[in-house]
């Protein structure tokens, strides 16, 4: 009997260790290393991932992941200060990359197998996967408050966003780690690693080649000049036929239109695979993966609804030769779903990413990271101590910097950050600046197209201006008290991606009966329908207060609303309580007094900014 069972159990330990291999076998993706001399295959992993499931990266994706520089993103949270007013926000830049990844990968496949005219080999996925896989590593602590607030304010000069960090980082990255090599041994070049770089911080204004050889007195050349301001020149132009330009370089020339054509303005592919540059970061149209991640994986821990389905987009997902190149294309049928996903994004916007409190936080933190930023320093390039400001010029200190920042200044004893700890510290007890009150950016006008119909405007307002003439319409008494940079103004932009554009505009797309054809959205719609939107862009301007003395927000909050008058805006007046919470209560006699006075001046909306339509749902 004992015989037996030892029998058993040997058999039942074979077979778990015959699974046990046959499980790592399915993980040796391809990878011998034959140029090493190296025959033993590295393996892959199988991440878990809260959103997507068990996705499987491969081993070059892995010795990437397995770098401090990309680690690093562990510690950056994916939605900032937003943690503090949802807090289920606490997911990080590192899980949000490794889903952007598995996704590259998934709809670079899924063209690979539909089309295979396309010719989209390996080394076309593997590149778009680890571009998908580092391009936010560039992002500072906080994600974009660290660029695009921070940096404004302490390096006025720089004009960069993290898409150009995030290239400098993955440069760092190689040569620190030696990756370069492991990139050669998996079978991508130099012109890969291009490729790569290129996907992450795209490229500016389309280029356009003039060739001047047509015109003898001129002499021969080329002049690059940027798309756009081409056209420009051609609508200004006395004689079409022949124009005198002036490239960036102040080269001049007359060129011929007909001698005119575009440069292909990347050296990774050529034309013929445009349409691998719109999966990581899609400037055509604003579809590509990395949205598909955030809006997936932030409404889950923000625990608002996501409608869009990437795998139903996957389904009709089609490359076609459209007049401005290759490009990913969908089904006719499709157009609804597609602003469902772009709503998605103006919803996290407005409820999430630029919630009220968020942005007082996010006030409150750059003042403490610009407080702190002379005395808080970090071992950069040769044990080189550089400041936050200054590491982005150097990527050795730049890796140092995380959200940790703030739990380096509220807990140090230096008499030095002093200030910056004050303002943490008042985060922490819920201490927040003040929001006096609001207004939408917008007015009626005409409608060009029937003059008896009225339409909203949006009204462009400088943030720096308004806070100069809040601050100025203040009486003698309160100058003494507040001062000019205790009024904060923030501006808040909720659109579809492309301004005031509709980026389904900038879809192609392909009927039923012939999958080769595109069709352009006007032709297949009525814009007049109730279920498409009417705006894709609206702004909303608060004012705060630093200060939580009460006459002081008090006499803010009066000026805001006279500036609200001169500019012909609505005021929004925020109600607070004696411990200085925004609440619900009724309005004062005389605010309610003053509202009747503007009705009296100005026309009411008929609907809200981005509503379908003013007969459907508000989406206020």
């Amino acid at each position: 009997m004992d015989k037996e069972r030892k029998r058993k159990r040997a058999s039942d330990d074979a077979n778990e260790q015959d699974g046990s291999a046959s499980e790592k076998k399915q993980l040796h993706l391809e990878t011998d290393d034959t140029k090493s001399g190296d025959t033993t295959p590295k393996e892959g992993k199988v991440f878990n991932d809260s959103v997507h499931g068990h996705i499987e990266m491969h081993p070059l994706l892995v010795s990437i992941i397995d770098t401090p520089e990309f680690q690093r993103l562990r510690f950056i949270r994916q939605l900032g200060m937003c943690y503090f007013v949802y807090p289920g926000a606490a997911h990080n830049r590192f899980e949000h990359s490794l889903g952007v990844s598995y996704l590259a990968g998934e709809l670079a496949r899924s063209l690979q197998g539909k089309q295979k005219h396309l010719k989209i080999t390996q080394e076309d996925i593997l590149c778009v996967e680890v571009a998908g896989l580092c391009h936010d590593l560039g992002h500072g602590p906080f994600s974009h408050l660290f660029d695009e607030s921070f940096l404004p304010r302490v390096r006025p000069d720089y004009n960069e966003k993290h898409e150009k960090l995030s290239v400098d980082m993955f440069e760092h990255m190689l040569k620190k780690n030696n990756l370069r090599e492991k990139f050669m041994d998996h079978g991508l070049t130099d012109i890969d690693i291009t490729f790569i770089k290129e996907q992450i911080v795209g490229v500016g204004a389309k280029q356009v080649k003039a060739v001047r050889n047509d015109v003898p007195e001129e002499g021969s050349g080329e002049l690059a000049i940027s798309k756009d301001e081409l056209l420009t020149i051609i609508k200004q132009s006395e004689r079409p036929d022949f124009l005198h330009v002036r490239n960036d370089e102040g080269e001049t020339g007359l060129v011929s239109i007909s001698l005119i054509e575009e440069v292909w303005p990347y050296k990774g592919r050529d034309k013929e695979k445009s349409f691998l540059y719109e999966i990581v970061a899609n400037k055509r149209n604003g579809i590509d993966v990395d949205k598909w991640d955030y809006f997936a994986r932030d409404s889950l821990y923000l625990g608002i609804s996501n409608p869009f389905d990437w795998r139903r987009y996957l389904k009709f997902a089609r490359v076609l030769d459209a007049t401005d190149g290759m490009q990913i294309c969908t089904r006719d049928k499709e157009i609804t779903n597609l602003y469902d996903m772009f709503h998605t994004r103006y919803t996290l916007h407005r409820r999430a990413y630029q919630h009220r409190v968020n942005k007082i936080l996010e006030a409150m933190i750059v003042d403490a990271l610009i407080a702190a930023n002379d005395h808080l320093l970090f071992a950069g390039k040769d044990g080189k101590m550089t400041k936050m400001s200054e590491a982005i010029d150097d990527m050795e200190a730049y890796s140092k910097l995380t959200d940790h920042v703030m739990w380096m200044i509220l807990t140090s004893t230096d008499k030095k950050l002093d200030k910056a700890r004050q303002l943490i510290d008042r985060i922490m007890k819920r201490d927040l600046y003040i929001c006096v009150g609001q207004t939408q950016l917008k007015k009626n006008v005409q409608s060009n197209e029937t003059p008896s119909k009225l339409v909203s405007q949006l009204i462009d307002i400088k943030k720096e201006d308004s806070e100069r003439e809040i601050y100025d319409l203040l009486n003698r008494e309160a100058k003494e008290k507040i001062a000019p940079d205790d009024i904060v103004v923030h501006i808040a932009s909720y659109s579809y991606g492309m301004g005031e554009k509709d980026p389904v505009e900038h879809v192609k797309f392909y009927p039923k009966s012939d999958p080769s054809v595109t069709v352009e959205i006007r032709k297949l719609i009525d814009r007049d329908s109730m279920a498409l939107p009417r705006q894709f862009s609206e702004r909303c301007l608060r004012v705060c207060m630093k200060q939580s003395n009460i006459q002081c927000v008090s006499w803010v909050k009066e000026a805001f609303i006279e500036w609200c008058d001169d500019k012909n805006l609505r005021a929004k007046p925020g109600e607070f309580s004696a411990d200085m919470t925004l609440t619900n209560k009724p309005r004062r006699s005389d605010e309610m007094k003053w509202e009747a006075g503007r009705a009296s001046r100005q026309l009411d909306y008929d609907s809200t900014p981005l509503s379908r339509n003013s007969q459907t749902d508000s989406y206020q």
